[in-house]
């Protein structure tokens, strides 16, 4: 059963200076899934993915089909 995912990690600024945080929501029956359909997106030089199972929001149980 897919799931909600919150995943965060971290790109380079401009000057490559300092990592930003970054957060997206991604869906995938595991973790991985989720991570890996956001790593196709994001920048070649991210790093640092990690991702978190949303199971409610406002008390409403989250259903993804």
């Amino acid at each position: 059963m897919m799931k909600l995912y919150r995943v965060t990690y971290k790109v380079w600024n401009g000057d490559f200076s300092r990592l930003l945080a970054k957060e997206i929501l991604s869906v995938g029956d595991t973790k991985e899934d989720a991570i890996a359909l956001v790593m196709r997106t994001a920048c070649k030089d991210a790093r640092d993915f990690r991702a978190e199972e949303i199971e409610k929001v406002f008390e409403h149980k989250v259903y993804v089909e």
